[in-house]
């Protein structure tokens, strides 16, 4: 019973915070887009878990030294004399804090990693560490050395109120489609069937001709088949 109660501490405190914090960072910047494998993506929420814990302990650590607490002291000698789960439910009101507290903490460490990520702050600096590189790669963490696809660069509303106009000219004289770009598909560079959806499409057949407004709700494309993409960015009305 004594190491299922320690097991699930330390998986709750292991892996939920970094779970938390890869799913905060997801919503700001694109998945990776190679599968990765078990061992990687568990890798990573320990990575999470690992910088989160670093961060509470510390700030715990000195909260209970200016309050001259003797918290510290009780686990380490619950620890020596195995009695973890003992402690944990004498003091659970605090081990029930310090979870939560953990949990909030991750996900503003995803959101933080998803906004340096989205500017390649992290991914430059890593990729030049002639320290962290190599670690990374040899325990198969590479998520942060990826980065975003041009096709998602170029595309990605930088601004909640960023709104996105396309023109695109198809292959084999297909005519040529304008309208606003609603949502498009995030695929690898070498992946060519990159669909996207266009509201509001006007077409027209020939350079000369004019525009002529589609009577659709939208217009589904495949950048397979075109021949160029232009866009242009306008702040939302």
């Amino acid at each position: 019973m004594t190491f299922d109660v320690a097991g699930l501490l330390i998986f709750l405190l292991a892996i939920v915070p970094g779970f938390i914090a890869q799913q905060a960072r997801s919503r700001l910047v694109p998945r990776s887009l190679r599968a990765q494998s078990v061992l990687e993506e568990t890798g990573n929420y320990v990575f999470n878990s690992i910088a989160v814990q670093l961060i509470l302990l510390g700030s715990f650590r000195v909260i209970f030294a200016v309050v001259r607490s003797v918290t510290p002291a009780s686990l380490s000698t619950a620890i020596v004399q195995k009695q973890l789960p003992d402690w944990a439910w004498q003091h659970r009101y605090l081990v029930f804090s310090y979870y939560l507290v953990s949990l909030l903490l991750g996900c503003v460490l995803g959101v933080v990693r998803g906004a340096a990520e989205r500017d390649r702050q992290i991914g430059a600096w890593l990729a030049d560490s002639r320290f962290l590189r190599p670690l990374l790669l040899r325990l198969g963490v590479r998520a942060f050395l990826e980065e975003a696809p041009v096709w998602y660069e170029a595309l990605r509303e930088r601004t909640r109120d960023e709104r996105t106009f396309v023109e695109v000219k198809m292959k084999q004289d297909g005519g040529v489609y304008t309208g606003e770009l609603k949502t498009y598909r995030i695929v690898s560079e070498s992946d060519p069937n990159k669909d996207f959806l266009l509201v509001n499409v006007a077409f027209k057949k020939h350079a000369d001709d004019t525009y002529l407004t589609l009577d659709a709700d939208g217009v589904l494309l495949n950048f397979a088949d075109a021949e160029s993409l232009s866009f242009i960015k306008q702040p939302a009305p």
